[in-house]
């Protein structure tokens, strides 16, 4: 059978891969990765283009006509609910629908949708729509890319239905499951949550894993982007906690594990926030597993730290694992090394239960001759039915336009009444909150507090110095910690656990420095009364006539019975193991 090619543009790279159906399953016949040269454009179709014919070159591509997605993000997906009506009539009543819902106007939109089921409610037979709507630009943007390579496209989808159709094709998503599938991406992390085998949320999040190679270079100015890019991939992430080993890790290493952590805590923290939003919003009780696709779903020991992060399992998904190849032409240990990479392409380049179509119609050759020909006869016909058209249009907007003013006339007077009423609210709201701040607190718990100085005298090296020790409630802000630390949004503000502030100031050359701060982070973390401990910052310090090093530590005291409001601070200058 003809060879399938399946093509993702990425805003990395560009991945190329192609099949062959056979009597035995899928033929794997080649695969194909080029990265997008740093410092050029990569929105630049131009530049697209070349990377473009490089890799083509590379593989040895035969055939032109080729199956895609959208590069880029600017698309939008949509679930929507519309009476069962025939497929002209259907697409009309969508773009009506929906443009309401778009931030650029509909008229410059390409709309296609998916048909995911059908119901009954009130009597009226409805259909249950995937739509997606993705600019005008945007798909010729795309089509402009690969047509400039050479290549013929003959269809066009978007990501999250070609990694569906993907997951579907290798059994990954059972209809008993709520599965989400993140694809961690150079510039955006995209999450998709799946419920009874059907796409029922997606978002965009920041960090990605370009922030992890933007960290290094900015903690070590004199790295190369490409050398920045080697270490992500050598190093990974390795927990603190894992680092029994840490003292005799090379300071370079260790080093860079620093200067990664807080991105990599960071893209977990989104992940976590993201997941918890989709079950108190569609009120789902739990998700049974995490599926990673991507490039970053290749980082050395992400899969093991995201599990112990969310509490859900979580596994890579390698579509190129249970295909056919020929071990002489592709080498076995590439395909499980960029697997999870291809997740797009393979699911683009397999027809699969799960389709949109944004490649433009072609009209025949044809009809457009014919077209020409009838022009001077049909002209006035048209012309005279346009002009009455618009006449009828005309008079029927101007009612619609009469009827939606006095709706929202209606409307405004309503929203003012309630504008009143909100701001009578909110001054009685401030005036209790006032009248409240007046009482102070009756309720206070325990903290053993000789404990965690004994413990602290036993945790510090002989080489530091403490300068601050805090404890109290985790809802309250802590001092330089709370600069680094806002809460987001969708983050709680009410929090009964007790949390220990330490900031102090380690002295010696930068390897002593990092092997002090190494010590005290692993015997935190290695004390039963601490945990979630967390570096916040840490910087040379040359108020000293000796080398030194500033650095702050936040972590959780484990207590059952957390005060509400508790604090103990102040400055604890000279506090070293051997002044306790």
């Amino acid at each position: 059978m003809s060879e399938i090619i399946g093509l993702d543009i990425g805003s990395h790279s560009i991945k190329l891969i192609g099949f062959k159906k056979t009597s035995e399953g899928l033929f794997l016949t080649r695969i194909g990765v080029k990265e997008i040269p740093y410092g050029k454009d990569r929105e630049e179709v131009k530049s697209t283009a070349e990377t473009l014919k490089t890799l083509i070159g590379e593989v040895g591509l035969k055939t032109k006509k080729i199956r895609l997605t959208v590069a880029g993000s600017g698309y939008h997906v949509r679930r929507m609910t519309m009476p069962s009506i025939p497929e002209k009539e259907l697409r009309e009543a969508i773009r009506w629908e929906i443009k309401e819902q778009l931030p650029f106007p509909v008229e410059t939109a390409r709309i296609d949708f998916d048909i995911l089921g059908e119901f009954v409610e009130e009597n009226v037979k409805k259909l249950d729509l995937m739509v997606i709507a993705c600019p005008d630009q945007l798909v010729e943007k795309t089509l402009s890319m690969v047509r400039d390579a050479g290549l013929e496209p003959v269809h066009v989808g978007v990501a999250p239905v070609a990694l569906w159709n993907g997951l579907l094709k290798w059994d990954r998503i059972k209809k008993e499951e709520t599965v989400a599938a993140i694809d961690l991406g150079a510039e955006k992390t995209k999450l998709y949550l799946f419920r009874e085998g059907i796409l029922h949320f997606t978002r965009e999040m920041t960090p990605a894993g370009a922030d992890i190679t933007r960290a290094l270079m900015d903690g070590e100015p004199n790295l190369t982007y490409e050398e920045a890019e080697k270490i992500k991939k050598e190093v990974g992430f390795s927990s603190q906690s894992s680092q029994e080993k840490s003292a005799g890790q090379p300071t370079d290493l260790l080093k860079m594990t620093f200067l990664m952590r807080p991105v990599i805590e960071r893209w977990a923290a989104e992940i976590g926030r993201s997941l918890t939003y989709y079950q108190s919003q569609f009120n789902i009780e739990r998700i049974d597993r995490v599926i990673l696709t991507g490039g970053g779903a290749h980082l050395k020991n992400l899969v093991s730290y995201l599990e112990s992060e969310l509490r859900i399992p979580v596994e890579p998904f390698n579509p190129l694992g249970e295909v056919l190849f020929d071990p002489k032409k592709i080498d076995l240990s590439l395909l499980n090394q960029v697997g999870s990479s291809f997740a797009i392409a393979t699911g683009v380049a397999l027809p699969g239960p799960r389709r949109v179509e944004l490649l433009p119609p072609r009209e025949p050759l044809l009809s457009k001759i014919q077209a020409v020909k009838m022009i001077p006869l049909i002209a006035p016909v048209i012309a005279a039915i346009l002009f009455m058209l618009i006449i009828w249009s005309m008079s029927s907007r101007v009612a619609v336009l009469q009827k939606e003013r006095d709706e929202k006339g209606a409307r405004l007077t309503k929203l003012e009444t309630l504008k009143s009423t909100l701001l009578l609210l909110k001054e009685r709201e401030n005036k209790m909150r006032q009248e409240i701040s007046l009482f102070p607190s009756l309720r206070v718990v325990p903290i053993p507090y000789r404990r965690i100085l004994g413990e602290i005298s036993q945790i510090i090296p002989e080489n530091v110095t403490l300068t601050s020790l805090e404890i109290q409630p985790k809802s309250k802000p802590i001092r330089k910690a709370s600069r680094t630390s806002k809460p987001q949004e969708a983050e709680s503000q009410e929090d009964d656990r007790v949390v220990l502030y330490l900031s102090g100031i380690a002295f010696g050359n930068d390897t002593q420095c990092l092997n002090a701060l190494a010590q005290i982070i692993e015997r935190l973390e290695r004390s039963s009364l601490f945990k979630n401990v967390k570096l916040f910052s840490a910087e040379e310090n040359k108020s000293y006539n000796r080398s030194s090093a500033e650095f702050e530590v936040l972590c959780d005291i484990q207590s059952d019975h957390p005060p509400s409001l508790s604090k103990i601070g102040g400055n604890l200058d000279g506090l070293r193991k051997d002044k306790p």
